[in-house]
């Protein structure tokens, strides 16, 4: 690790007032980056400023409450780093939220809107608001957080998986595209593993945290920059994210289908009936 290389870089990072979010801050706010920071949870927003403020100067951080899935919002965060800074070097788009932790025929069309609004179309907003900024650069860089949920699907996880897969192919197909017109522009497409952050709070996840989210949110954020310096496109780390990776990968449908149904053991049964309203 270069401790030094993101000294003075300019960078937002969505959904910073938890988890990788936070970690991403405090990690950065170490090596003497200049931070944006947004979030729709203003007061974690604002302890994770009091933690970074330790590690560097209030100075080189700048807050924003914000929706992901509002264009006019990201208008805003765009004006923000132009006002505050300048420009950007980097774009973190880190914000999701677990979906309805439902099946199919449980999971309201509302549910599912949310989920792809703030995961999928939260990241393209993000892209297309600081793509202007980040051209203007000699080195800038998009991480794009998916997860190993962007390589299978999984019970009670439809609009989850289906935002990750989303942001998977919107982020491949990005990175060619602006290889070929602003290469220094670097563009890395992020499958964390289970790693321990708030993303899963409702009662219903709560066997699923416990038993797979077990990975430190510093230990997942550290690999992602270190990774970065070297620019390695695709960044697969945290429990089970290599395992589930090359499983994609190998297994045919028909035998990996049978490995990812060992986590309905993980999920309400009483969701699972034959006499469910949504089969009505």
């Amino acid at each position: 690790m270069t401790a030094s290389f993101y000294q003075d870089k300019i960078i937002a990072i969505t959904g910073a007032a938890s988890g990788m979010g936070r970690s991403y801050a405090t990690l950065l706010a170490q090596q003497g980056a200049k931070l944006l920071l947004s979030d729709v949870d203003e007061e974690g927003l604002n302890e994770t400023v009091a933690l970074a403020s330790v590690l560097t100067s209030p100075e080189n951080i700048v807050t924003m409450k914000m929706d992901v899935s509002s264009t006019e919002h990201w208008q805003a965060f765009k004006e923000l780093a132009l006002s505050r800074f300048g420009g950007c070097h980097m774009l973190i788009n880190n914000a999701g939220i677990e979906g309805a932790a439902k099946p199919v025929w449980a999971s309201s069309e509302a549910q599912i809107k949310q989920t792809m609004d703030i995961n999928f179309y939260g990241v393209v907003y993000g892209c297309r608001s600081f793509i202007p900024l980040l051209v203007k650069q000699d080195w800038a860089s998009i991480v794009n957080i998916s997860s190993i949920f962007g390589f299978i699907g999984t019970p009670n996880a439809s609009d989850y998986c289906a935002s990750k897969f989303a942001v998977r192919g919107y982020t491949e197909a990005l990175m060619v595209e602006l290889a070929h017109v602003y290469p220094q522009v670097q563009v890395h497409l992020v499958h964390p593993g289970g790693v321990d952050t708030d993303i899963a709070r409702s009662e219903r996840t709560a066997k699923f945290k416990h038993k797979f989210l077990t990975t430190p949110s510093d230990e997942m954020c550290q690999v992602v920059l270190d990774n970065v310096i070297i620019n390695n496109p695709r960044i697969i780390y945290g429990n089970h994210a290599k395992k589930t990776y090359w499983l994609s990968k190998l297994l045919p449908l028909k035998q990996l289908k049978k490995i990812i149904a060992k986590g309905l053991a993980l999920v309400d049964k009483n969701e699972y009936s034959r006499e469910h309203q949504g089969f009505k």
